[in-house]
């Protein structure tokens, strides 16, 4: 054994020889409890698989073994684009949570004047257009998993302008061995099986020694939908349903084609005692009749009109399972789609809750995502030196739109009942001040107003206070203006 084999086997004692390593190869020629032994000594990065017993990614080396793989992935996109195309209840219901989840524009808004014009400045971009791009980019999100936005930083001013790759060019997506949530890399397809641009995941700087230390830095924007934490790549929010929708359109669309037949008929004649070639020589002279035309015969001849029967309830009761299956499975009501009536109205103000609840938890995803995005453009101008470090940490908050319109008739409804309860509580001594004001205060956030209960309790005894002396002063004049007359 050379000194170089003796510091190895310092430095790793549990490293082995390739000799040693053909040695347990050999084993597994022997018994089962042998071979099973070699196996699990045998290093994994040593690759040896004789059996084909283990599982090898063909793009490569994959930390995450939760990922579709790439064949399923892309034909996973390719599915989702052409059923977009294709199918009217998939492009109905990505359209819809669309609406819903920015149905107003979004505002920003900061305490900073500097930050507030760079990023109305990068919001407005011609390029960018973000009151445009940024719905639909979710979206897409949706149909797809993920998204991939690269950027573009002007080195002068720090301004940020997003780009858009179809995710359906992605090759791969490294993440860090150590923390599978963490994206570390994206690589794209490049043209006719060249490779493609890598991309940095935007992420925090934290190497100490650089100059943008705590900034976000990279090359692109990556979010992904639907998958395990441990796996990289997204999936498209219809991956379970894209066969219920192509089969039940198929099916509503095999119905019309049917229902052509219930427009048409057939004469179906009767004709007594006559052999087939009186037969024959009877249709010859007699065709089928015009409408509107006459037609004569004897008690001999019998004209019916037969069409065929579709059985149109079993057809309905077939479309309303498959229907009602893929709302259930979106989280939507069926009034949602294709119904009304006041029976519908009323299953839609009853359980409408529980689909917004699933909107309100899309529409924070996208408003981190968006977070994210304003403030890589905040960091990079302050790496450019446009914006000072101490503008840039009064920060910026962004408002989503409000997705469930609340129905203040109910409320403005209630109030009065519950002033009067809540008077009574205090006045009682059941609850103290303090407490009845924050009640009163969270009962009126539901108008749109935020409420401070201990700052508005403070006013009303200023106040409180104020008419009291205006009152001492009112008295104090009074009982002046009659000592005068008295004198």
């Amino acid at each position: 054994m050379s000194w170089r084999e003796k510091a190895a086997r310092i430095l790793a004692p549990r490293l082995r020889t390739e000799d040693e390593i053909r040695s347990q190869m050999a084993a597994e020629q022997g018994p089962a409890w042998e071979r099973e032994r070699a196996k699990a000594d045998i290093p994994i990065s040593v690759g040896y698989d004789p059996n084909n017993e283990g599982y090898r990614r063909l793009s490569g080396q994959a930390i995450s073994q939760r990922d579709l793989t790439p064949m399923v992935q892309a034909r996973m996109q390719e599915i989702a684009y052409y059923m977009y195309d294709t199918s009217g209840f998939l492009r109905r219901a990505a359209h819809m949570d669309r609406s819903f989840l920015f149905s107003e524009p979004i505002e920003i808004e900061s305490d900073s004047e500097a930050v507030l014009e760079i990023l109305q400045r990068f919001w407005n971009d011609p390029e960018n257009q973000m009151d445009l791009n940024f719905p639909e980019w979710c979206m897409w999100c949706g149909i797809l998993g993920e998204q991939l936005w690269p950027v573009e930083v002007n080195s002068a001013n720090g301004h940020v302008r997003l780009l858009y790759r179809d995710p359906s060019e992605i090759k791969d997506v490294w993440v860090n061995p150590l923390n599978v949530l963490q994206r570390m890399q994206v690589e794209t397809m490049g043209a006719v099986g060249r490779p493609g641009p890598k991309y940095a995941v935007i992420r925090p700087d934290w190497n100490i020694r650089s100059k943008t230390y705590g900034r976000l830095v990279g090359d692109c924007f990556f979010m992904t939908l639907n998958h395990p934490p441990n796996a990289a790549r997204g999936r498209s929010d219809y991956l379970t349903l894209f066969d219920w929708f192509d089969g039940l359109e198929r099916y509503a669309f095999n119905y019309l084609e049917r229902a052509e037949f219930m427009l048409n008929f057939v004469w179906d004649v009767m004709l007594k005692g006559m052999n087939e070639e009186q037969i024959r020589t009877w249709l010859r002279d007699n065709p089928a009749p015009e409408p509107g035309s006459v037609r004569a015969h004897n008690e001999n001849v019998e004209w019916s009109a037969v069409s065929p029967e579709l059985k149109a309830p079993d057809f309905k009761s077939g479309y309303d399972l498959g229907k009602s299956f893929i709302m259930g499975s979106l989280g939507r009501p069926d009034s949602w789609f294709g119904e009304g009536g006041k029976a519908y109205q009323t299953e839609a103000d009853i359980f409408g809750q529980v689909p917004i609840k699933d909107l309100d938890q899309r529409q924070l995803f996208y408003k981190h995502k968006l977070i994210y995005v304003l403030q890589f453009q905040v960091d990079q101008a302050v790496i450019a030196g446009r914006l000072s470090p101490a503008e840039a940490e009064k920060g910026f908050r962004v408002q989503m739109p409000e997705i469930s319109k609340r129905d203040l008739t109910k409320l403005v409804n209630g109030i009065p009942q519950l002033s009067t309860a809540l008077s009574l509580a205090s006045q009682e001594g059941w609850m103290s001040r303090e407490t009845t004001a924050m009640m009163w205060a969270y009962v009126s956030s539901y108008l749109g107003y935020a409420i401070d209960a201990k700052a508005e309790i403070e006013k009303t005894k200023d106040e409180a206070k104020d008419r009291d002396m205006e009152d001492y002063l009112a008295r104090e004049r009074a009982a002046a203006a009659r000592q005068k007359i008295v004198d």
